[in-house]
């Protein structure tokens, strides 16, 4: 989910997202499609499926990224850049 890191615990009679970024606070899937359709991205359901693990590293190297080209360190920056090129493929 855009701005949010989630993570999904499933089983036969319940499902519920954790924001592992906003002290873990527990989120119905009504509470998400709430949050997106709120929001200019809109509800979609792709964006409540899980990830690879490919793309959890694609999304932490961006995030990194961006808070090392806003920290101005071009060495860092331009590793990052590297990874997400590679992983990107």
């Amino acid at each position: 989910m855009p701005g949010h890191f989630l993570c999904r615990f499933q089983c036969s009679t319940d499902e519920l997202y954790i924001d592992a970024f906003n002290r873990g606070k527990l989120l119905t899937k009504n509470d998400c499609v709430k949050y997106l359709v709120q929001t200019s991205y809109g509800y979609q359901e792709g964006l409540l499926t899980p990830a690879t693990p490919r793309r959890i590293l694609l999304r932490m190297c961006s995030t990194l990224h961006q808070i090392y080209l806003h920290l101005k360190l071009p060495d860092e920056t331009a590793r990052l850049q590297r990874y997400i090129v590679a992983l990107a493929k």
